[in-house]
C-alpha cells in the first residue's frame, strides 16, 4: 500500500494550500495518475473552480462525528407526530436517481462548498417539491435537495 493510495478520481479530499491558504477546503479529485507520488499533479474541483495541485497538498478528510443516534431519537419523535420516513429516493419522488439509505454522498451547499463524506439516513416527503434527503450531519433534522448530493459510494438498501 502506497502513501498516496487515497488519491483516486472521484474521492473527496482536503487541500491545505491552494492560493496561499485562502482556498483551504474539501475538493473532488477529477483526475489522478494510476501511481501517485508526492510530486504528482492532481486535478481537483469544487463548485465551478478547478485547480492542479501536488499530491503532497492533499490529505484524507477525517471522519466527522456521527449524529445517527440523535437522528434516530429525533426521527422517533417525528414519527409519533405522523411524519413518514422512507428508504429510497424513488419512494418519495419520481426520479431515475437510485439513492438509498446507507449510501455515502457529498453535499454541496448553495455557495459551492462541499461537505462529506456523509451517510444518507432517510428520505421524507419533499418540501418545496425537492428537499427530502436526511444525511448524517450536525443539521440532521434539515433535509437536503437531491441535486446538491453527489453519490460517492453505494452501500444502501437493496
Amino acid at each position: 500500500m502506497g502513501k498516496y493510495d487515497y488519491i483516486k478520481s472521484g474521492n473527496l479530499l482536503y487541500c491545505k494550500d491552494l492560493d496561499n491558504g485562502n482556498s483551504d477546503g474539501t475538493y473532488k479529485v477529477i483526475s489522478a495518475p494510476e501511481k501517485v507520488d508526492s510530486d504528482s499533479i492532481i486535478l481537483i474541483a469544487s463548485g465551478s473552480a478547478e485547480a492542479e495541485v501536488l499530491a503532497s497538498e492533499l490529505s484524507p478528510i477525517p471522519t466527522p462525528r456521527s449524529h445517527k443516534k440523535e437522528f434516530r431519537r429525533w426521527r422517533a419523535k417525528q414519527e409519533k407526530e405522523c411524519m413518514e420516513f422512507f428508504n429510497r429516493l424513488s419512494d418519495v419522488m419520481e426520479t431515475d436517481n437510485d439513492l438509498a439509505v446507507g449510501d455515502i454522498v457529498a453535499f454541496t451547499n448553495d455557495y459551492g462548498v462541499v461537505f462529506g463524506p456523509k451517510e444518507v439516513l432517510a428520505f421524507g416527503k419533499p418540501l418545496n417539491d425537492k428537499i427530502c434527503v436526511y444525511i448524517d450531519s450536525d443539521a440532521y433534522w434539515f433535509p437536503k435537495c437531491p441535486d446538491q448530493l453527489t453519490l460517492l459510494r453505494k452501500g444502501g438498501v437493496k
